[in-house]
Order: C-alpha cells, then structure tokens, then sequence
C-alpha cells in the first residue's frame, strides 16, 4: 500500500462523519447532499449485535432489524428525493420600474417514486421586501406551482436567489439539501413622471425678456427695436445705437440647442433624508423626468447625463467605487433607457457640484445647454454657482431644477436658504424651480395590464379571477 493510500485509510479513521458522509452521498452531484440528521441511535447497533450473538433471542433480533430497517428505509427515502426533486423558475416581465410589482413563478418537480411531505425553499434574494421562501409538499411524480410578489419600492441593482431545497425523509432522520448557485441579475428603473411647466421667479427678467427667456434652448437674434424700460441691458445691441443715437436692443427668439446635458448633484453632504422622501430619491426622479420629457417632447432634443457617485454592488457588505455617468447626448427612446438604467444603481458620493462641473469643462462647448439638478442645503453654500456663471461665460445656456427638502422636513433655516438661491439665481437671470422633495407627481409612463387575484372565502374555498389596472 502506497503512503498516499494509507494517509487516506488513516484520515477516514480519524474523521468517521466525514467518511460517513461521502458514503451516503456517492454517485450524488456536489450540490446534492444528504446528511444524517439523528444519530444517536445507531450506537446502539453494534450493541444489539453484541448481545445477540451472547445471548440470542428474539427480542434483540427485532430491534436489530427494526432499527437497520429504519435507517435504511429512511436513507432511500431520502436518496430518492436528492435525486428527484427539481425546482425551476421565471420571472414576468422583463422592466420594472419603482412602483411596480415584481412576480415570480415556482414550479416544484418531484420524480422521485415517494412524495415528499415537506420540502423547503430557502431564497437568497436581496431585494428589499421580497421573502419567496416557504414550505410546501409535492406528491410522488407529480408537480407543484405557485407564485410570489412584492413591490418594488426602491430602485437598484439586485439579485434574485441563489436558493436552495431542504427536505427529508418522514422519520426526519436524514436531512436532504439541493443547492441551486445560479442567481438572476435584477434592475428596477427609477420612476419617471409628469414635472410641472417652469415658472420663472420673480426678478428673473424684465419686460418682453422676461416673457422670452428659454429653459432648454439658446437665444437667436430676430430684429433690433428701441429700448423700453424694463429690458435687459445685456441684449443691448450698441452697434446700432452708435448709427440711430437711440438706445436700441435685440428683440430674441427661442432656438432650441443641439445638445441638452443633464447634471445632477450627487454630493453625500447636501441630500437629506431617507427612502422615497429623500432629496436624493426626489432628485434621481427629477432628472429621469427631465430626460423623459425633453427626449419625447413635442421638439425632441439630445440628451445627456453628467453625474459622480459610487454605484451599489450586488455585494452587500460593499458601498461601491466611485463612478462616473458619463452619457453623451443622444435622442431617441433608446437614449432614455440608457439614462434610467445609469440612474438606476447610483449612490452619493465624496464629490461636490463644483468640482463636477469644473472637471468637466471641456465637454460643454458653446451651444450646448446646462440643466443644472441640485440640492438646496441651509448648512452648504451653492459651490456651484460660480460654475455655472463660468459656463454661461462661454456661451453654455444653464438653468437650475433644484430640490429642498420635504416641506414637513424644512426647517427656518431651510425655507431662509431656499428664498436666499432663488434671489441670488434671479438675480443671475438663471431660469429656476424649487421642489421639496415628496412632491405628489403624476406617472409619465403608464400601462395597463391584467392581474390574477386569488380570494378565498368564508367555506375555506378559493375564488380565481382577473382585474385590469393601469400602473406607471
């Protein structure tokens, strides 16, 4: 005998559980086991074959058998489902966005010539709020089904299963476990809605520039007329003054810009507030929005997205490396989905508006316009002012959708800030709106669908049927 051969013999002497264990489970897949759950019996084996060969009788041999008997029924038993036992899987629907209702659909196979009286699913999925797990029963080559839902209240990047069986033998004498590895890669879209129309603040513009000033678009020169009071003096045009001697002024039209970017402030230390009310949540869905409406509006335009913050991981012990969406403007649906799908897994990060904005000068030529979505925050300064000034600067049109906190969350000092940004923006002349955050919006993307209900009634009996609904 080899040395190898004789460490082996020597390791299964030294560890009997785990040369038990690969001799319940030869010819079984790794991820098909089955263990021996109540052992304390089996001592008592070599015991009654002891005292029968001492001194025989009946007795002793009908507990020998009966044990044997026992153990051995059980351990086919339980074989026989380790290797019959199948669980299959499929969600429905393939997008889902906040707010929508995720289901699931189990079919429980058992090949196995014996039932199995209770059988286990153990799900590892990490969604929040989702448990599929549960105990049913499946009779000897037959099938059951059922079906799991939950809502889907946050948007992210999750995963269902990986899962795994527990069953065992009637006895409960051996415990069976299938393992299933493969998990499915889920992805909820953050909720687009309805944004109510821009209105200017006061103190924004003057006269018939007031009237004219665009949010998404840049400003072409139509005709020259005379000055009137009110007028900006930046549309003064001095060339023709100096010819006529009168103070004249350029009379501006909207011309809608090539390129629209979409900024969006994903510093940790502004956004207030957890869950669904938060600045952050509100402010994901306001840029979501904000593409949705201007890539499908009447006059559809490019869009792009321009944020820095660390992605969530499937990992749950991770908070992610910092990431930068960096999404050239595109027009057409497929735009849109690509901008939900960035927004969809991203989380604050160390890095504030000005240094976004500053890092990414040289992307936003004249021309482009500057959609500038951020957070008002009593304790943190508008760093990103001056940028936006910059830009403006350099021929960039910018504009602000700004978010404050939830206006049960808002402080003195939060209502004080807000009406201080929106002075100083006006004073700017940088088109403005202010939201708190859990604003009600009306769903811009809506469908309807059929759902099966199931109710039971007051006789123990089940009533199946169909209602109609419409979601977004």
């Amino acid at each position: 005998m080899t040395a190898f051969r004789r460490f082996t013999v020597l390791r299964g002497l030294l560890h009997p559980a785990r040369g038990l264990h690969r001799l319940l489970n030869r010819g079984l897949p790794a991820e098909r086991t089955v263990r021996l759950e109540v052992a304390w019996p089996l001592p008592f084996l070599p015991w009654l074959l002891l005292v029968q060969v001492l001194t025989p009788s009946p007795v002793w041999m009908t507990l020998l058998v009966a044990l044997a008997g026992l153990y051995g029924l059980a351990y086919l038993w339980a074989r026989a489902l380790a290797q019959g036992l199948e669980l299959a899987r499929r969600r429905r629907g393939t997008i889902l966005v906040v707010g929508d209702a995720l289901e699931e659909h189990f079919w429980l196979r058992n090949r196995a010539p014996v039932p199995a009286l209770w059988v286990e699913l153990d799900d590892r999925s990490h969604l929040p709020g989702y448990r599929p797990s549960q105990v049913v029963s499946c009779s000897a080559h037959g099938e059951y089904s059922w079906r799991s839902q939950a809502h889907c209240s946050q948007r992210g990047l999750f995963r269902l299963g990986p899962h795994r069986l527990l069953t065992g033998d009637p006895l409960g004498l051996f415990r069976v476990q299938i393992q299933h590895h493969d998990s499915q890669v889920l992805l909820v879209y953050p909720r687009v809605a309805q944004l109510p129309t821009l209105a200017l603040p006061r103190g924004s513009g003057h006269g018939r520039d007031r009237r004219r000033r665009p949010l998404h678009g840049s400003e072409r020169a139509a005709s020259v007329r005379t000055y009137l009071p009110g007028d900006s003096l930046r549309h003064v045009h001095w060339r023709a003054t100096a010819h006529r001697g009168d103070l004249m002024v350029v009379e501006v039209e909207e011309e809608p810009s090539g390129e629209i970017w979409l900024a969006l402030d994903l510093d940790a230390q502004v956004h207030r507030g957890q869950g669904p009310q938060s600045t952050l949540e509100f402010a994901i869905v306001l840029a979501a929005s904000l593409a949705a409406e201007l890539l499908q509006g009447r006059e559809p335009r490019a869009v792009g997205l321009l944020a820095v913050g660390r992605e969530n991981t499937l990992d749950a012990s991770g908070d992610g490396s910092l990431h930068t969406l960096l999404l050239p403007p595109q027009a057409g649906p497929g735009a849109l989905w690509q901008i939900l799908a960035a927004l969809a897994p991203v989380q604050p990060g160390p890095v504030d508006g000005a240094r976004l904005l500053r890092r990414h000068r040289d992307i936003l030529a004249r021309g482009h316009t500057l959609v500038w979505i951020g957070v008002v925050h009593a304790q943190a300064p508008p760093t990103w002012l001056p940028e936006l000034l910059h830009l403006r600067r350099s021929g960039v049109q910018v504009s602000a959708r700004l978010v404050a906190p939830g206006i049960s969350d808002q402080t003195p000092e939060d209502r004080d800030a807000q009406a201080g940004l929106q002075d100083l923006l006006a004073r700017q002349e940088i088109p403005t709106q202010v939201l708190p955050a859990g604003t009600e919006l009306r769903p811009a993307l809506t469908y309807r669908r059929r759902r099966r209900v199931v109710r039971t009634t007051p006789t123990g009996g089940a009533v199946v049927y169909e209602v109609e609904e419409e979601v977004g």
